[in-house]
């Protein structure tokens, strides 16, 4: 499905809008000529408190410190431009407001008592910056260092999940190779000996017409255990051909509608059981692999026959939900457990009541169904409630461009 990206601009008073002010704001007050505003105006308030101060002291006070610490101030927050602009600004303030007197027309007395003062207050405030950038060199190595820090836990916990998945999918290679070997061996055991007994007739009684008939029902007998082998290899090979991804869907526009009522139809001449199909009123258009798609429909609606009383009915509806189908197959079976449902779509996975009856079955239908429905972009899953039976859904979207 795809996403459209909202270009409106924010609403007054939105958060988005308040952060954009807040940024705005910030980046004002760490400007250069921020700095020299707030340098001039502490200047300027600087010139009443001194005069001030030296009308109440009794002793004399060095006029030059307030300025130079305010000098030492504002290369702190704001750099060496605006540290020079206010120093500049102090001793200006120094010659014409504070101590007129002190310049006079001798220039190398004037330079004598003014050197030493904007010497030590160039390296005061240089001193003041240096210990600045060290702290922000520092903080700087602390923010990477825990980017790298975070960026390591990260990827050791992706690192974690891909060692769990890998687990996962070991333990289950182990579960299919032995539940595999499991459920071949029964119908071969029963080919050979089978085939071994009718061998040992004909060597002891030749070619009787009652061997010959004998021979008919192991014959029959064989080929249903071969037929039953067989579906389990083609499952088997479906199975993991569709999770390796090694076949490519050949979508084409069908017809949802028209697929179930074709698969129902084969269903009811087999079963005999009473299945109710819901139809929208206009036909519906799915870009898919039809036969993948009536594959899973098979799945379903099979085990809804097998897993559910004779005498009930089961029911399939297809409706739209733009831009998606949703395939639904209902059965009144017994309702599953929490567990059951959690478990319901892995390989070879059979509830206990399913175990326990004669109802033939390997687990493969639903993880098959489950992985062509994902390939498609979709998504299955099922619903259980005790007395209201099990209902599975399958969501598809209408177009392969719009997953």
């Amino acid at each position: 499905m795809q996403t459209r990206m909202s270009n409106h601009r924010p609403q007054k008073g939105s958060p988005e809008q308040y952060s954009q002010r807040l940024v705005t704001r910030l980046f004002w007050v760490r400007s250069a000529w921020c700095g020299c505003v707030v340098g001039l105006i502490l200047v300027v308030v600087m010139i009443p408190f001194d005069k001030v101060w030296d009308f109440l002291a009794s002793t004399s006070f060095f006029d030059a410190v307030p300025y130079a610490l305010i000098s030492a101030l504002v290369g702190l927050l704001w750099g060496l431009r605006p540290a020079l602009f206010t120093m500049a600004m102090g001793l200006i303030a120094i010659a014409i407001f504070v101590a007129p007197g002190l310049v006079s027309p001798n220039m190398g007395r004037d330079l004598a008592i003014f050197a030493p003062f904007v010497a030590l207050q160039l390296v005061a405030i240089m001193t003041v910056m240096r210990f600045e950038s060290a702290r922000r060199r520092i903080h700087a190595a602390q923010q990477m260092t825990q980017t790298y820090a975070r960026e390591l836990e990260e990827a050791n916990q992706r690192l974690l999940q891909a060692n769990e998945q890998l687990e996962r999918a070991n333990a289950l290679k182990d579960f299919v190779i032995l539940r595999s070997a499991h459920e071949l061996r029964t119908p071969a055991a029963t080919i050979l000996g089978r085939a071994q007994l009718a061998l040992r007739r004909l060597n002891r009684s030749g070619e009787t017409p009652e061997n010959w008939a004998a021979l008919r029902q192991y014959f029959e007998l064989i080929e249903a255990q071969a037929q039953t082998l067989r579906v389990l290899i083609e499952e088997l090979f479906d199975l993991s051909s569709v999770r390796a991804g090694q076949y490519s869907l050949r979508l084409a526009w069908c017809d949802p509608g028209r697929l179930c009522r074709e698969v129902i139809q084969d269903q009811q001449a087999v079963s005999a059981r009473s299945i109710e199909l819901e139809l929208p009123a206009e036909p519906l258009l799915l870009q898919a692999d039809e036969k993948r798609l009536a594959q899973v429909v098979v799945n379903l609606v099979n085990n809804a026959v097998k897993y559910s009383p004779e005498q009930s009915a089961i029911h399939v509806r297809v409706r739209p939900v733009h831009p998606y189908v949703i395939l639904e197959v209902h059965n009144e079976g017994k309702a599953l457990t929490q567990e059951q449902r959690e478990h319901i779509f892995e390989p070879f996975y059979r509830t206990p009541d399913a175990e326990n009856t004669e109802i033939k079955g390997w687990g493969l239908g639903l993880a098959i169904s489950q992985e062509i429905v994902e390939r498609h972009g979709g998504q299955i899953w099922v619903e259980s409630t005790e007395g209201k039976g099990v209902t599975f859904f399958v969501k598809l979207p209408m177009s392969q461009q719009e997953k």
